[in-house]
């Protein structure tokens, strides 16, 4: 009887609850944001989003957005338009200050490195043609299509212009012209110090045509009432032949002679340019005479220097003897990376003066026009004890210098 009484209070009470049961359809879900603020019932089961703007961010960021999205927008075309405006031709090799045009008209933007580089070009064949006053002009067809880059070399040749200054001059010794006009400085095939190859312009100047020799050495101690240097321990007797090219002598032993001549020590633009530069093919040459190290033409790798004039076949583009082997050479610089060069020396500075064209001990990888030596201004205690004297020197002085004017303007030397 018990179980049966439990049993009855238990289907009461679940019939109790079934009556508290309410249609689903009889509740209203507030649906909006506008809904929930004007129902009583509290959105606990609404969660914000956080990819959607939140209607309490200030006025100004809405501008913000659509600012950003027009930059993009604006982005994205800018990257799209090179593709499909046109091509990009970059000109390289053309001397400094060149015209470059395109279908006769005047375009290119100069880039570090020399080049030019213009863009946008309409797809399909274009005229170039590269201008440079006192070089021939170079022309050229480019065909290319949208989107991709050509690349061409502008060879301009150099005019030979009409030069009213002398070839040659004998001004305290025989001195040829170094026509005014580019060259390329430096290597980038060689050594990091001979790095980088650079467009240099240099004007009018005359160098010797050979090294400074005994004789005209002794000239300038007897006028100055100076020592000659102690004699070589290879040749006791070296300067007692005028035609031997000086040796033994510092930087400012050479610098004060040639002061005394009314010239200069080359600047080692100046030294490379007559050594290294042909201006009739617009290039360099490794040595001197070419690009093939013949014995014959030089006093290279051998036991003692020789007289001045005994090696006219190796002679430069511009005539000018011995500048690979026999004496190395004094220029007027200190020793230093060329300007956009990456090299490091801890040799590199203010001290040290560079030295040219090395010695007649000297092999042929060391005897090239681009290659890069150092000294002190001084020689070193050893190198004064053991009298092994390797370095000469010539001169140079620029056209435009006074007193060579005023000397060519001598009846005698027009």
């Amino acid at each position: 009887m018990k179980d049966n009484r439990e049993l009855a209070d238990s289907n009461s009470k679940f019939n109790q609850l079934e009556t508290l049961k309410l249609p689903i359809s009889n509740i209203s879900l507030p649906t909006t944001t506008s809904n929930l603020q004007n129902s009583n019932l509290k959105p606990n089961y609404v969660e914000k989003s956080n990819f959607l703007p939140s209607a309490n961010l200030p006025k100004w960021s809405l501008g913000v957005i659509i600012t950003f999205s027009l930059f993009a927008v604006i982005l994205i075309i800018y990257l799209a338009l090179p593709n499909q405006l046109g091509f990009t031709l970059i000109v390289r090799g053309a001397p400094t200050g060149s015209d470059i045009l395109i279908d006769n008209v005047s375009r290119g933007i100069t880039l570090p490195d020399g080049s030019t580089k213009v863009t946008y070009l309409k797809p399909g064949k274009r005229l170039v043609r590269v201008t440079r006053e006192g070089y021939n002009e170079f022309n050229t067809t480019v065909t290319a299509t949208a989107g991709i880059t050509e690349s061409i070399i502008a060879q301009l040749v150099a005019l030979e212009r009409k030069n009213s200054l002398p070839e040659a001059i004998d001004y305290n010794g025989q001195m040829l012209l170094i026509a005014a006009g580019e060259f390329i400085l430096g290597s980038n095939n060689y050594l990091p110090n001979e790095q980088v190859e650079q467009k240099v312009y240099l004007p009018d100047y005359y160098i010797d045509k050979y090294e400074v020799t005994n004789g005209q050495y002794q000239k300038f101690c007897q006028a100055t009432n100076r020592s000659m240097p102690s004699n070589p321990w290879w040749d006791e007797n070296y300067f007692s032949n005028p035609n031997l090219p000086i040796v033994g002598i510092t930087w400012n032993d050479a610098n004060a002679y040639a002061n005394w001549a009314n010239k200069k020590l080359p600047s080692e633009a100046e030294w490379e340019k007559a050594a290294a530069w042909d201006a009739k093919a617009q290039r360099k040459r490794i040595w001197p005479w070419g690009d093939n190290p013949d014995p014959i033409r030089a006093n290279i790798n051998t036991a003692h220097p020789s007289p001045i004039n005994q090696y006219s076949s190796g002679a430069s583009s511009y005539g000018v003897e011995d500048m690979a082997g026999n004496a190395a050479e004094w220029v007027d610089s200190f020793y230093q990376a060329y300007a956009g060069s990456q090299s490091t020396d801890t040799n590199y500075g203010t001290t040290n003066r560079v030295v040219r064209g090395g010695s007649f001990r000297s092999s042929f990888e060391d005897a090239r026009t681009t290659r890069r030596f150092y000294h002190t201004p001084d020689f070193k205690a050893d190198e004064v004890k053991n009298r092994s004297w390797l370095i000469g020197f010539r001169c140079a002085v620029l056209a435009s210098d006074p007193k060579l004017q005023s000397f060519l303007k001598q009846p005698i030397n027009k």
